[in-house]
């Protein structure tokens, strides 16, 4: 709770700068992410696809460098089977779909390279640093099967850390104020509490929104 807490103090910090321009963007997009677990037993991999909603700040640092900071929501589907016997690959268990609720606060650190007058097509590249604020996934069929991202211990979700460091790299398409925005994110960190667990994030994103 802490370092949340000091991660909102940053951004808010942000907008008390008096040298800061900042320009507020809201976007909606695609945002798939794949969820690698690795334990001694077993490897497991958890693909998530579905819709974000966001805003974000975009706080200009100087040439070719700037900083976004924001908050998004995202709900994604999951088509997962139940194992009949988890010691076993190839006995399976009838399928079933969960939904994901995400709710984090990403901080993005770009390079920027600028092109166009009226319109600006840049690539960019940098740092990202996410705190997650609320993760949980729901049975569609059964929504008293729930999981707390943070708290709860089962077979395919264990306690998780909220913070996560992505390397990010992508473009970005600008005109009237118009903004088209595609990439790629890969998260450094060890996600999961336990001990002997790996668990990392990799993930894309579409964007589409308004610059005001």
């Amino acid at each position: 709770m802490k370092k949340t807490l000091i991660v909102l103090a940053f951004i808010t910090a942000l907008f008390c700068t008096e040298k800061a321009q900042a320009q507020l963007n809201i976007y909606v997009g695609y945002s798939p992410e794949f969820f690698s677990t690795k334990t001694p037993a077993h490897d497991s991999i958890m693909f998530f696809h579905g819709f974000n909603i966001g805003l974000g700040w975009e706080f200009d640092l100087g040439k070719n460098f700037s900083l976004n900071a924001g908050a998004q929501y995202r709900m994604a589907l999951r088509d997962a089977i139940t194992p009949k016997d988890p010691s076993s690959t190839y006995m399976s268990g009838p399928a079933y779909r969960e939904k994901q609720y995400l709710v984090d606060v990403p901080v993005l650190f770009k390079y920027n390279v600028h092109g166009g007058d009226k319109f600006t097509f840049s690539p960019f590249v940098g740092p990202m640093l996410s705190c997650g604020i609320y993760a949980k996934t729901t049975h569609i069929n059964n929504p008293d099967t729930h999981y707390d991202w943070y708290k709860d211990n089962g077979v395919a979700y264990h306690p998780n850390k909220r913070f996560n460091l992505y390397a990010v790299a992508g473009f970005e398409f600008d005109i009237f104020k118009i903004s088209i925005s595609f990439g790629g994110r890969y998260g450094f960190l060890n996600l999961n509490k336990n001990t002997d667990t790996t668990t990392r994030a990799v993930g894309f994103f579409f964007n589409f929104g308004h610059t005001f």
